[in-house]
């Protein structure tokens, strides 16, 4: 982190990445709870030398009186084992700032088979970063911390409970041989439904018994047996016919479906539902399961949909994965956050994965593109169809993941109206990269190359090209950019002026009634005036999800019923906020997200406050 990053880090909140301690003469012992944290999560910085005041949000440089003492005090503790479960890498940087030192530790993200790191002794004393806090992990985390840790995956563990002979479901696996052979020119035509299993690994012989893979129920049982060892749907498919923004938990879905049976019997189910609301009526080749046409929108549905039922975490019990379809998007949300980072899954053609054993079967019948890149041709599609690439959020506090695809163009006719006003002129590929700034205000080398389809060479040349004229400016050395500041305030002056109320739509991305007739009124700042300080804490907060306990903790707060009416409805009514189970209000695990309008509202709110400071 370099003096300028930090001077900026120090202006805004403590995010899911950053903590500042006071520690003057000393590592208070909270600090472990932050490397842990930091550790089991996305990695981030820890500040040594800054006092933050009771309500998180202002900050003051108190600076480290015995620097020596309290970096080798602190890097000794993380190589000690009383004090951690395992060794923690850092390298200190050292600053001076209004006369004093902050030091400056990076505490990277461990691999997954040494997660979860804990406190002393007690795995019970693993935290997890959430928001700006430090979290306690559940029980249920901890379990999902131990599976994706286990050198044994989920689907390849054997089910002794349950017989081979009578679970499979004859239709499901005859329909899969049958595609199969059409493939392989009957490679396995010969075998018998058992022999052919155990070739596909699926069963096992042990001890002269024949033994089922938790695989092969869940590839090819029946219904009953899948519920067996699955207690939840394997997939809950809903169609709203609205936008994301203007659904609520008080609107029903148009199409429903909870599926609870095997993968490839749901994957049947999904495409039939698609076929149904597909722009282009089409039909499936079962030889080659390929639509005849094969048509871009649909080639990213399977993509995404497949995606879903391969890589979940089908060790959690309690949550199912997720198809929302709105007017205006899909979004496909799964349990079990992936092994690798957004950015190694758009860059990397191998990675690591959850289920091998089920990925493989899919593969084999061409369900799936080759490993490692079903995401970037989701990406490669949008790009094709002119539209802003595809959502992907890796949440690994919320051990979840999931890919949205947008149906909007990435240049549109505001957008170009925007342009012309600013009197910007940008090629097409300047023009798509400029676009996504505008509407999300950052952008990062992996996401541009998928906005481009071209070379890092060529992408990072582009993104230097636009630098050059000011238009942007490096957040970290040529790794992420965001819009200068002259250039937002030019856009931000733009829309208060009446210039483009549809990319002001564009820029916040999930605007309300009320929400959008204060944006497009111009009037944003008048929104953000009428937050509190506790209201603007809560949307700092819910950057990851916080459970309302949470939320009245860091606030302060003891009566819940005056917090909620006072803080929650305001923000939810706002769209700054949104459920984590919009459609049950009640959910035991209920908690609330800083919604991307929120987000928008929050960089606005910085700015504003740096501007103040300065």
């Amino acid at each position: 982190m370099t003096k300028e990053e930090l001077l900026q880090a120090i202006k805004g909140p403590e995010w899911i990445d950053l903590e500042f301690k006071q520690s003057r003469k000393g590592v208070s012992e909270d600090a472990y709870k932050t490397v842990s944290a930091f550790a089991n999560t996305n990695g981030g910085y820890l500040v040594f030398g800054i006092k933050t005041d009771s309500k998180m949000t202002e900050h003051e440089i108190v600076g480290v009186e015995d620097v020596d003492k309290v970096q080798n005090d602190f890097l000794s503790c993380l190589r000690n084992a009383s004090k951690l479960s395992r060794v923690i890498s850092s390298d200190a940087e050292l600053h001076e700032i209004e006369g004093k030192h902050v030091l400056v530790f990076h505490i990277p993200e461990v691999d997954r088979k040494e997660k979860p790191i804990y406190l002393g002794k007690r795995i019970d004393q693993a935290y997890i970063r959430r928001g700006g806090g430090d979290e306690l992990c559940t029980e249920s985390e901890l379990r999902a911390f131990i599976r994706d840790a286990s050198d044994m995956s989920f689907d390849r563990s054997l089910e002794h409970g349950i017989d081979p002979n009578s679970c499979i479901n004859l239709s499901t696996l005859k329909w899969y041989r049958t595609l199969l052979d059409n493939r392989l020119a009957g490679k396995y035509a010969h075998l018998s439904d058992q022999a052919f299993l155990l070739e596909m690994g699926l069963i096992i012989e042990e001890e002269g018994k024949v033994i089922p893979t938790k695989a092969v129920v869940l590839l090819f049982g029946q219904d009953r047996f899948v519920r067996q060892i699955l207690p939840r749907p394997v997939v809950d498919y809903q169609r709203i016919d609205s936008p994301e923004d203007n659904w609520d938990s008080d609107k029903r879905w148009h199409d429903r479906i909870v599926i609870e049976s095997n993968l490839f019997e749901a994957w049947r189910v999904l495409f039939d539902k698609y076929s149904l609301i597909a722009d282009v009526p089409f039909s499936l080749d079962e030889t080659t399961m390929q639509r005849r046409d094969d048509s871009l929108e649909y080639r990213s549905f399977r993509e995404a949909a497949v995606n879903l039922l391969i890589h979940q975490d089908y060790g959690d019990a309690m949550r199912k994965a997720e198809i929302k379809i709105f007017k205006d998007k899909t979004v496909f949300w799964n349990p079990g956050s992936a092994y690798s980072s957004v950015e190694a899954l758009l860059e990397s053609r191998h990675h690591p994965i959850r289920n091998p054993l089920i990925v493989r079967i899919f593969r084999q019948i061409g369900l799936c593109e080759e490993a490692g890149t079903g995401i970037r041709t989701i990406m490669d599609d949008c790009r094709k169809l002119g539209l802003f690439p595809a959502q992907i959020t890796n949440d690994k506090s919320d051990f979840s993941f999931s890919i949205a695809i947008l149906k909007k163009l990435i240049i549109s006719e505001p957008y170009k109206d925007l342009m012309s006003k600013l009197e910007i002129q940008l090629n097409e590929e300047e023009a798509s990269i400029f676009s996504y700034l505008v509407s999300y205000r950052k952008l990062s080398l992996p996401i541009a190359k998928a906005i481009t389809g071209k070379s890092s060479e060529h992408t990072l040349n582009l993104m230097l090209s636009i630098e050059a004229r000011e238009l942007i400016e490096p957040l970290h050395p040529r790794q992420a950019w965001s819009l200068s500041e002259d250039i937002a305030h030019q856009i931000d002056t733009s829309d208060s002026e009446g210039g483009s109320d549809q990319v002001t739509d564009q820029v916040t991305d999930q605007v309300t009634d009320q929400a959008g007739k204060i944006l497009k009124s111009g009037d944003v700042y008048k929104l953000i005036h009428q937050l509190s300080k506790t209201q603007k804490l809560v949307i700092k907060a819910c950057v990851t999800p916080q459970s309302i306990a949470n939320l009245m903790e860091l606030a302060g707060v003891t009566n819940r019923t005056y917090f909620r009416r006072t803080n929650i409805t305001p923000l939810l009514n706002y769209k700054l906020i949104t459920m984590l189970y919009p459609g049950e209000p009640n959910h035991p695990d209920q908690a609330y997200k800083t919604s991307i309008l929120g987000i928008s509202i929050l960089k606005l709110i910085q700015l504003s406050e740096a501007k103040d400071n300065d």
